[in-house]
């Protein structure tokens, strides 16, 4: 069974070897440490599976950071951890994904987000644009 809940210090090994493996330019511990009280993590038993990191300033949410362990994608961890994010009282969340990775552009959409724009060139591996997405909540 999958579980989501607060990242604390003691997963932290696990979130950045589950880094390391996910993305060309890791972020460094030392940024996961700072944004702390904004990550979530899921696990199955014990093992870290996925972490997502989000910031929320006034009523908007940017969603900093998602990934998932390579050995445990398509079994709905990045779905979980996305509705747990979408729990955040904000009414607009906004994100970052590189043009080229279909999975998590279509995991964004099946939510609701849109792409609002795109930041040229904003990856520095192989300059490859950012697509902006947003999704807005609908009033209750």
């Amino acid at each position: 069974m999958i579980k989501i809940f607060l990242l604390t210090e003691k997963e932290l090994p696990e979130v950045i070897a589950i880094e390391n493996l996910s993305f060309p330019f890791p972020w460094k511990p030392e940024q996961f440490s700072k944004n702390l009280p904004q990550f979530y993590c899921a696990k199955i038993d014990d093992k870290v599976v996925g972490f997502i990191g989000i910031e929320k300033i006034h009523d908007e949410a940017h969603i900093l950071h998602m990934a998932v362990d390579p050995a445990f994608r398509r079994q709905g961890i990045g779905k979980l951890m996305l509705e747990e994010a979408l729990k955040t009282d904000a009414s607009k969340f906004i994100l970052e994904v590189r043009e080229s990775n279909s999975p998590a552009r279509s995991l964004y959409e099946s939510f609701g987000f849109k792409e609002a724009y795109r930041r040229k060139k904003y990856y520095n591996d192989n300059d490859e644009d950012a697509l902006v997405m947003i999704y807005e909540k609908k009033p209750a």
